[in-house]
């Protein structure tokens, strides 16, 4: 399974990505129950929260799924999703 990260934003305006292939790693069914966790209905895209000066946006991609979801409201499984792809997903 593949999945990307994109979070563009912030102060700088930057857009960092990081990415995982699961099948290549070394604890596959780790993720497969990360991905498991996620809300099966989750909407392609969040509406905003409330404006929020400087806030990231994050853009996550599993398989053929893409969400985008405003850094306020990155919570729950998808940022347990986020967080671990950060830490052992390949920067690009």
């Amino acid at each position: 399974m593949h999945i990307d990260v994109r979070r563009t934003g912030g102060i700088a305006g930057g857009t960092r990505t990081w990415h995982v292939d699961t099948d290549t790693c070394d604890d596959p069914s780790g993720w497969s129950e990360l991905v498991g966790a996620l809300p099966g209905d989750a909407p392609s895209t969040l509406a905003p929260a409330p404006a929020v000066r400087d806030d990231f946006t994050w853009t996550i991609t599993v398989e053929r799924t893409t969400v985008t979801i405003p850094g306020t409201r990155l919570d729950g499984p998808w940022a347990a999703l986020v967080t671990r792809v950060r830490s052992e997903g390949t920067p690009s």
